[in-house]
């Protein structure tokens, strides 16, 4: 197995899943519901969310190291989910003439230089009305991203979940120059990124949202 191949199928017993933070099973629960067999979509950085996508039965990439795509494998082998359409590497991998992507995920984790790196080929290769999910849109490199895409026509917040994800619905065409012209803005070390921030209201409702789930 190469990092770029598609990763064999795994067949074990499901078991039941339980997330460290709350924060993930909403997002996994908002993945459940917008993501179609069929689909193509993508993870930048580490997590388990990427099982999600399979189990919809999308052909799903991880970008991040080796470590994080075998633990991405071994998490949907435990779940019992199938992952001949699962695929990795160090690096977005577009594969000329295949169908847009339908669904982007960025990790919270994930470093800036790491996330621009692979920006173009996300952005240029995300259909129109497509959705981009930012882990962690009120910090760090996530936090930076959203502040490009809330400049640019093209991009519209579509959702937050969870106190620190948001959603993004791309809009129109983006080309290479505006995607990468857009993180350059954002890209300054010493500019402190405001990202995607949540009003009293909104606080209090996740947090009860977030209370339910734990007594469920």
């Amino acid at each position: 197995m190469t990092m770029t191949d598609v990763l064999p199928a795994g067949e074990v017993r499901r078991l039941p899943v339980k997330r460290t933070r709350i924060q993930d099973d909403l997002v996994a629960d908002y993945l459940s519901t917008v993501v179609k067999a069929g689909q193509r979509t993508i993870q930048i950085g580490a997590g388990d969310l990427g099982a999600i996508c399979l189990k919809r039965g999308a052909h799903h990439q991880i970008v991040a190291t080796m470590g994080a795509i075998e633990a991405l494998q071994a998490a949907c082998d435990r779940r019992g989910i199938p992952t001949d359409a699962l695929s990795g590497g160090l690096a977005a991998r577009m594969v000329p003439g295949t169908p847009a992507l339908d669904l982007a995920i960025i990790g919270s984790e994930t470093g800036f230089p790491a996330m621009a790196a692979n920006w173009r080929h996300v952005s240029g290769h995300l259909r129109e009305n497509g959705l981009l999910v930012l882990l962690g849109a009120d910090h760090g490199a996530c936090a930076r991203l959203a502040d490009a895409l809330g400049q640019d026509p093209s991009w519209r917040l579509e959702d937050r979940i969870g106190g620190e994800a948001a959603v993004f619905r791309k809009t129109g065409q983006v080309s290479d120059e505006t995607a990468l012209a857009g993180l350059a803005k954002v890209g300054d070390p010493s500019r402190r990124p405001r990202g995607v921030r949540y009003g009293l209201v909104r606080r209090l409702v996740d947090r009860l949202l977030t209370k339910r789930r734990q007594i469920g």
